[in-house]
């Protein structure tokens, strides 16, 4: 193996390592309560002929739903697609009849299901008793001490944007009301994001259980909204969640973080000598190409050429100067005698 494989293997073995430590971003998690029907939109960003909805891994034995239709039904499953602006496009999956079991992680998306091309993860947790309205459907849910980002989704563009608690009539219960496309008020915040879908969020930061409640966001004023988006945030003690199934990806998580640190160990100890001796390599061809120039004194003007004869003289040396010059000044240097 010279140095340029070499090099090429530790560089494609240091990709195929980082990415086997890649970890997906916490999905999204929604509360119902036994017996409800809920369903949930997911925006992807590029549109597709094949559609899916399926739990845990998404295997062949955890899949839902898979057609090219844009709507198809399997039991208390099912799925509606339609195309939206900007080739995106809009799959609603729907729970009918939600037991405990229904608990555990969703995916919905476009392509394969094991290489989407796009898709949304999103988990479900299937509740005893019902906080608030979580009969009425999907309520997005948190634990104590964590942030919330939540989208103003269906909502008309306007200069003024708010965010609020209840019903928003009263001035304690408006959090932020801003003409900024980014503002925060202590633990709130919300961000206008050009250019993406659904463009306006809304974020509390470490969350307690007193957030739990109805909030709106949109553009308007707080007191007289234009366009708004109103949804249901519960907080759940970090010591009472309710119990969801566990994948075998969670079951194998400390094993597969071992061989990933191992996997990276041993990218050290091959590749490191190796960088260091190319470099050592390298420290030498600078160092012998500076001693060649440096004996030439200046040479920004001068071609320097070598001749090797046979049958000279003995001790003879023979030196040529730039060639336009060695036809008018030859200098042979004899032994003398």
């Amino acid at each position: 193996m010279n140095i340029q494989h070499f090099v090429f293997f530790c560089l494609i073995s240091a990709l195929c390592a980082g990415n086997a430590g890649l970890v997906s971003a916490k999905p999204n998690t929604y509360a119902i309560a036994e017996g409800g029907t809920v369903s949930i939109k997911c925006t992807l960003t590029l549109s597709g002929n094949m559609k899916f909805f399926c739990k845990d891994e998404c295997k062949a034995e955890d899949i839902l739903i898979k057609t090219e239709d844009v709507r198809a039904q399997s039991g208390r499953f099912s799925i509606k697609y339609k195309n939206a602006s900007s080739g995106r496009g809009i799959l609603t999956v729907t729970i009918t009849n939600v037991t405990k079991s229904d608990s555990g992680r969703y995916r919905c998306g476009l392509g394969k299901t094991l290489a989407p091309k796009s898709y949304r993860d999103f988990e479900v947790r299937v509740l005893d008793a019902a906080p608030l309205d979580v009969n009425s459907g999907f309520t997005r849910t948190e634990t104590e001490g964590g942030d919330i980002t939540y989208p103003c989704s269906d909502t008309v563009y306007g200069r003024r944007k708010f965010f609020c608690k209840e019903k928003c009539f009263k001035q304690d219960n408006v959090l932020i009301e801003t003409d900024g496309n980014k503002t925060q008020s202590g633990r709130y915040s919300i961000e206008y994001r050009e250019k993406s879908v659904p463009g306006l969020y809304v974020t509390i930061r470490e969350v307690t259980k007193s957030d739990t409640g109805w909030y709106r966001c949109g553009y308007g004023r707080a007191s007289s909204q234009d366009s708004y988006k109103r949804f249901q945030i519960i907080i759940i003690d970090a010591s009472k969640q309710p119990t969801t199934c566990q994948t075998s990806s969670e079951t194998n998580k400390q094993p597969a973080e071992i061989l990933n640190i191992l996997g990276h160990l041993l990218l050290l100890v091959v590749c490191v000598p190796g960088v260091c001796v190319m470099f050592a390599v390298f420290l030498l061809l600078v160092f012998k190409c500076t001693a060649g120039l440096n004996t030439g004194g200046n040479a920004d003007n001068l071609n320097m050429e070598t001749v090797i004869c046979e049958n000279c003289p003995e001790d003879a040396v023979y030196q040529s100067l730039d060639p336009a010059s060695r036809d008018q000044d030859q200098t042979y240097s004899t032994p003398l005698t």
